[in-house]
């Protein structure tokens, strides 16, 4: 005997299911393009993992990139394309995906699509100095712009040096991250009150957390160090000290890499896909580097979402 109840039911089950199949396969992309330097590198390193762990929603990063490049080398490498194309000097970037091989100028990469979204940044060691960004930064925007007329461009604060970087000889971590914050802060104002994606802040607030803390190993003698051995580094959010092999002796020799680690590129990852999905939240999203702790992962998570949504600052802001 023919049930109509069990039949409409079924049907309604299977319209459902279908619809919700149609929608799980709709996807939003968002592309970036990141006029910047490693650290750029850095903050775009897990961008595909976060993607395949939500692979509704696509954040792709493309590259302008130059490492240790200042606003001042972005700018005068960019003039001199403009005015000798044909020039290799000028032509310093790899090509983004999509273009054919070869190096290009930054105009030519402005112009090989039409972007919605630019980023830019200062180089590390003159984040925290407001003079180095002027007037580099404002001439490299209106370069964009004028290339790019329709793109936003969104300034990317980078994070100040781990306590163990040598590079803070005269200053301080928090010191060092003020200046950075008061920098990017301004500039980003200056230039017709761009948003500003908030990686220094998340590094600060989770350097700041009892949970999250980094003390240098000071019982650790690198001048007679063994390779393999490297001092404790547990919760650092850069690499810190590292062997590295001598191409000409094959000698291991230790050195200090100021980039971020693991974690911190992590880190600035999620802080990117928050900022760019404000909608979503990052502290569902499942993937973590195999390096990272769950347990630290989902601290990391946190401080991304916090940092973005919440607008939280490290108390030393305050």
């Amino acid at each position: 005997m023919f049930n109509a109840s069990g039949f409409i039911k079924k049907a309604a089950a299977l319209f459902l299911a279908s619809t919700a199949l149609f929608v799980n396969a709709e996807e939003k992309i968002v592309e970036v393009l990141a006029v910047g330097n490693s650290f750029s590198g850095n903050a775009a390193r897990y961008a595909s993992q976060l993607n395949g762990a939500d692979p509704a929603n696509k954040l792709m990063v493309y590259h302008a990139l130059i490492g240790g490049c200042s606003f001042e080398k972005h700018l005068r490498l960019a003039k001199g394309n403009e005015s000798d194309p044909e020039n290799p000097e000028f032509k310093p970037y790899k090509n983004p995906t999509g273009m054919a091989p070869g190096n290009y100028g930054l105009k030519e990469i402005l112009q090989f699509k039409k972007w919605k979204l630019i980023t830019i940044q200062q180089v590390s060691n003159q984040s925290d100095d407001i003079k180095s960004f002027r007037p580099y930064a404002a001439e490299l925007k209106d370069f964009i712009k004028k290339y790019a007329p329709d793109a936003e461009i969104i300034v990317h604060e980078i994070w100040a040096d781990r306590v163990d970087n040598s590079r803070l000889k005269e200053k301080t971590q928090e010191e060092m991250y003020k200046g950075l914050n008061n920098a990017y802060s301004t500039i980003a104002k200056e230039l017709g009150d761009l948003r500003m994606i908030p990686v220094g802040d998340a590094f600060q607030i989770t350097r700041e957390r009892a949970d999250f803390k980094f003390t240098p190993d000071m019982k650790f003698d690198r001048k007679n160090a063994v390779y393999p051995a490297l001092p404790d580094q547990t919760h650092a959010l850069c690499i810190g000290w590292m062997w590295s092999k001598d191409p000409k002796t094959g000698e291991q020799k230790m050195k200090y890499d100021h980039h971020a680690n693991d974690a911190g590129c992590f880190l600035a990852a999620l802080v990117w896909r928050q900022f760019f999905f404000p909608e979503l939240d990052v502290r569902k999203n499942t993937f973590r580097p195999s390096s990272v702790s769950e347990e630290d992962a989902k601290i990391l998570r946190e401080v991304a979402y916090d940092t973005v949504m919440n607008k939280t600052k490290p108390a030393i802001a305050k």
